[in-house]
């Protein structure tokens, strides 16, 4: 009996421990346990960045990628510095003096120099031929003229029975050479005229190939040096006539010479895409010799423009884009043309107009969805069928 006591109770007090360790487990949650703290453990499933649409970024509100953005407002403001950079180079220079300008030209090379004395010489051909022209012109007519004169008196006195008749034929017989004779004079005239306007416009084109414009060698005056610059192809449209610039030579450290673009080639290279921009710079103390290099900034009128942080902007696919503020949380990535840049900041040519919210520093972090935005565009623009214009 006493065994089966010894029993009972052993299994009883097991029993009565497990409870205690059951109570004091419930005790210990019922203790920690804070109103609201369930949904304070829940998992937080939301993307800190996502696309969310074509060319639109979302990013988590709050997040540490949201702290990471410094955020601004795009200014407007007046400036004067270059829209462009391009290295030119001086090709011709004027010097001072009382010779024929065409005696006082200097070249950057030999060559040009040849050309330059053959287009002097098919300008004096063409000219030449000018005067010829019109001189034969008027003596065929005056030829024509004065032997329609014999023929009509004969005529009358053939009719007053006062002449022969063979001596009518005659004339008329002579009236016709005379004529044939002044339209083969005239045609070999207009066709040594045409010759040489072709040499003379070949050898332009040559002039400006080797990068001088004819029409600034006509009409420059004394002391005056002409500059060459070559601008890429996807800038030209900041180029215009008249336009206002600024050069610095490299063998001329520490000054500033001012000036204006004078005129524009009129094709584009074959071989570079670029074109050629002619300038005339005043250069009365001989500084600016043949061959000498400068860097010239174009476009140097006062004019308003949008500049942004450097770092704001972001190149892919031969373009560039920024993130423009479109909502809480949302950036729409927007394809801008920059222009040059200023300090830490960068001119903003097309895309933007001012006023609007954009990511400075810390938008490089957003470019894999830019880079994933243009990927799905190209994706779409794929599958569409045949004929859909895309």
């Amino acid at each position: 009996m006493n065994h089966h006591l010894f029993s009972f109770s052993g299994r009883n007090m097991r029993f009565h421990v497990g409870c205690v360790v059951v109570a004091a487990v419930i005790l210990f949650v019922l203790v920690s346990w804070q109103p609201g703290q369930a949904q304070q453990n829940t998992v937080d499933n939301t993307e800190v960045v996502k696309l969310i649409g074509p060319r639109t970024v979302r990013v988590k509100a709050g997040s540490l990628l949201e702290q990471k953005l410094d955020i601004s407002i795009v200014p407007k403001e007046q400036i004067t510095t270059p829209l462009l950079l391009a290295t030119g180079s001086v090709v011709a220079h004027l010097a001072p003096g009382s010779n024929p300008s065409e005696d006082r030209w200097q070249f950057n090379s030999i060559e040009l120099s040849g050309v330059y004395a053959d287009w002097q010489r098919a300008r004096a051909e063409k000219e030449f031929n000018v005067k010829r022209l019109a001189k034969i012109r008027e003596l065929t007519a005056s030829q024509t003229q004065s032997q329609k004169l014999v023929v009509d008196r004969l005529r009358k006195l053939v009719a007053t029975g006062t002449e022969a008749i063979r001596d009518l034929t005659a004339a008329e017989a002579n009236l016709l050479q005379v004529q044939l004779e002044g339209q083969k004079a005239v045609y070999e005239a207009e066709t040594a005229l045409t010759v040489a306007t072709r040499n003379r416009a070949a050898l332009e084109r040559t002039l400006l190939q080797d990068g001088v414009d004819p029409a600034l060698l006509e009409n420059a005056t004394s002391g005056t040096s002409l500059i060459k610059a070559d601008v890429p192809e996807l800038k030209i449209s900041l180029v215009s006539v008249g336009q206002s610039c600024v050069t610095k030579f490299y063998g001329l450290p520490g000054q500033t010479f001012i000036g204006k673009v004078k005129s524009l080639a009129p094709s584009l290279s074959a071989e570079q895409h670029t074109l050629r921009v002619f300038f005339e710079l005043p250069d009365v103390n001989n500084k600016f010799k043949p061959g000498m290099y400068a860097e010239i900034g174009l476009g140097t009128d006062p004019r308003m423009a949008i500049l942004v942080p450097s770092d704001a902007v972001l190149h892919s696919r031969n373009a560039d884009f920024v993130f423009i503020g479109d909502g809480p949380g949302l950036w729409h990535i927007t394809e801008v043309q920059v222009g040059e840049s200023i300090g830490d900041r960068v001119e903003i040519l097309q895309g933007l107009q001012g006023g609007e919210k954009i990511i400075g520093n810390g938008a490089i972090l957003l470019k894999p969805m830019l880079v994933q935005a243009l990927l799905n565009e190209e994706v779409v623009k794929e599958m569409q069928p045949e004929g859909v214009a895309k």
